[in-house]
């Protein structure tokens, strides 16, 4: 076991998060500028008015943490960041949606997640769990797993596990270059963010300057989105490894990097404060009384610095007479925490698939019931389904040991012809022991998928001919190559022939379904899109350039002016009760959100939405969502479709 004085423990943990406050203000400004840049040092580019989310959403887990002791949960700390956290940009909106919808960790960072999955989101939070489990790498990436896993899936939650198990380890190590090595070391060999780390190691050692390094990294993990994990935790180490461990000098080799500027000056800032301490950082700097302001809703003594890591400080101490059994911390202060009682019971549902259900279709889920007393206990449990789902089993027991759990697996159901499917889904279930005495009362969530009508595909050849046309060459050995001379296609003739024997053609300036110059395959039937995205290779098996179209009837219960947001990656028109929204005749690379539309107003009753998809690329991927806001803001969960089968 070792030791650490509480002297030194708290310097240390004061350092970071000045280390983490000062680098992430140099930083945030410049958020989002995908390029090298040239930007000098100016003393005000400290400024401890400007709130940070890296910040921000730890304070949020501190609050927990005091509350629940390390027996947290994933679901705790989402449940935190929906009531006090009042921006949502990029997964930070998914992982909201998903609990509003009851859809809980892990399963909140994987849905509806695809743009996002791979972000910085949660590497960014890593401090607080390395500094609360002192010297206790497992510890810490217990911790981080819980964290990250509320909006990020795979490669990122890692990302975070190896800051804090860096981090944690900091408070025995001071050579960076030993402690990324040592957090390396808890990564599985198969990982690609241990792939990431190793190359930019490397590349350091052969080139010890720092665009040099960047160049490489964006050849090989340059991604469009500027807080996309890869290139940015390649940032953040190239400038801990070549900034001389000097933190204005590191964090300006970061912000020089360009990206998520924010983060990746904030994380070496915490990173190279915890090791050197706060002492030594603020001797160094002329720094004084440091403080940080919140965007998010917490209730701290203060707003120094000082104070918040003397709140982690004393959370630290705590969990080394409990759970971190690694480290021995002398000299600290008595502070007694009253943490709440531990359920008795919990519920877990554990998806077989997606946690979406589809008109005509099933979902499987096992409900996990947690027994965390010392006592085998029976239980009887009742389900309750919503909104026209059904269920093979609403009845069953189950015989729980004592610290342990039984699983039962329910399908769900939703018959065919039911009339609407509501996005947001909440199944209750209660537990009783054998006297009937209530012990267990919780819910989860089934999102329904979205039900839709396509219409086409509709294409056409280039040029339009028709069987007239090629009649009146017939007697040409190849009557077809009369038909050239209107081609739209550029190039030469070859080029021109070649296109009409192996591609389609697609115009976006045309109405695709009402134009009899396409050849319709006027098929017209139900789909079921169970994310927020989809391709439309999901919807038919048609390749080639053609136009679609899908409907889809929301029903409201009341007027109500909401935003749409649209991702594309091939022109779209979109449509609510005939009335143009938006439309784009470009592709563009996908991503959650290319299109934001204004207030738009959904009439009370029924609202017909028509999207107008073109596929142009083999690529064609659409979403559409509603919004609360313009950006950086909640989903709507509460909308219902009718059953296209009934329209």
């Amino acid at each position: 076991m070792r030791s650490i004085s509480y002297e030194k423990y708290l310097d240390k943990v004061y350092g970071c998060f000045v280390g983490k406050a000062i680098s992430g203000n140099i930083g945030a400004p410049h958020e989002g500028v995908k390029m090298p840049l040239e930007l000098p040092f100016m003393p005000e580019m400290i400024n401890p008015d400007m709130p940070n989310d890296d910040l921000d959403l730890q304070v949020l887990w501190l609050d927990v943490a005091e509350k629940k002791g390390a027996a947290f949960t994933s679901r705790d700390l989402l449940r935190q960041f929906v009531e006090n956290c009042h921006y949502s940009p990029g997964e930070y909106a998914v992982m909201r949606k998903n609990y509003q919808r009851g859809i809980y960790p892990p399963y909140s960072g994987k849905f509806c997640n695809d743009y996002y999955i791979e972000g910085m989101g949660c590497p960014i939070r890593s401090e607080v769990w390395g500094c609360l489990a002192v010297g206790n790498h497992r510890l810490a990436a217990d911790f981080s797993a819980r964290d990250g896993s509320q909006d990020h899936w795979g490669e990122s939650i890692r990302a975070e596990q190896f800051l804090a198990a860096l981090e944690s380890e900091a408070f025995f190590e001071s050579d960076v270059r030993k402690l990324i090595d040592f957090a390396l070391g808890t990564l599985p060999a198969d990982s690609k963010f241990k792939e990431l780390v190793e190359y930019t190691v490397s590349l350091c050692d052969r080139y010890g300057e720092p665009k040099q390094v960047l160049e490489d990294l964006l050849f090989r993990y340059g991604h469009p989105d500027c807080t996309n994990m890869y290139q940015n935790m390649g940032i953040t180490i190239l400038s801990l490894l070549l900034g001389d461990m000097d933190v204005i000098k590191t964090s300006l080799m970061a912000l020089n990097c360009g990206f998520d500027t924010d983060c990746t000056c904030a994380t070496a800032g915490a990173i190279i404060g915890l090791i050197q301490g706060a002492e030594k950082l603020i001797d160094a700097y002329g720094l004084k009384n440091v403080t940080y302001t919140l965007g998010v809703t917490s209730h701290r003594r203060s707003d120094q610095i000082k104070d918040l890591a003397e709140d982690i400080a004393a959370l630290g101490v705590e969990f080394t007479k409990t759970v971190n059994n690694e480290v021995t911390i002398t000299g600290a202060p008595e502070v007694r925490f009253d943490f709440d009682p531990v359920p008795a019971l919990t519920l877990t549902a554990e998806y077989a698939g997606m946690p979406s259900i589809a008109l005509g279709g099933t979902c499987v889920v096992g409900l996990r019931v947690n027994n965390r007393t010392a006592k085998e206990k029976t239980i009887r449990c009742h389900v309750e389904p919503c909104h026209g789902i059904v269920c093979d089993s609403p009845d069953f027991t189950l015989c729980l040991p004592a610290n342990s759990s039984a699983v039962q697996n329910v399908t769900f159901s939703l018959p065919l012809r039911t009339e609407t499917v509501c996005d947001t889904n909440r199944i209750a279930v209660t537990a009783r022991d054998e006297s009937g005495t209530v012990l267990l009362e919780d819910s989860f969530g089934i999102a329904g998928a979205s039900p839709w009508k396509v219409s086409g595909p509709y294409w056409r050849t280039e040029p339009i001919c028709t069987t007239a046309d090629v009649l009146a060459h017939f007697e040409l050995p190849h009557p077809y190559e009369a038909l050239m001379a209107d081609s739209k296609i550029e190039g030469n003739e070859t080029d021109r022939i070649r296109h009409f024997h192996l591609n389609y053609a697609t115009d976006t300036d045309t109405d695709f379904a009402g134009d009899t110059l396409f050849l319709p395959a006027r098929e017209e039937r139900l789909v079921n899109i169970p994310q927020d995205s989809f391709r439309m290779d999901d919807l038919f098996g048609f390749k080639g350039p053609c136009a679609a179209y899908l409907s889809r009837v929301i029903r409201s219960e009341e007027e109500r002016d909401l935003f749409v947001i649209v991702g594309y990656s091939s022109p779209f028109a979109l449509y609510l009760n005939g009335e143009l929204l938006a439309r784009r005749d470009n592709c563009d690379n996908w991503t959650a959100e290319n299109v934001h539309i204004p207030a738009v107003k959904l009439k009370k009753g029924d609202n017909r939405l028509v999207l107008r998809m073109t596929r142009a690329n083999a690529d064609a991927k659409y979403n559409v969502t509603f919004s609360y806001g313009i950006t950086m803001t909640e989903n709507v969960v509460d909308l219902c479709s009718v059953n296209p089968l009934l329209w």
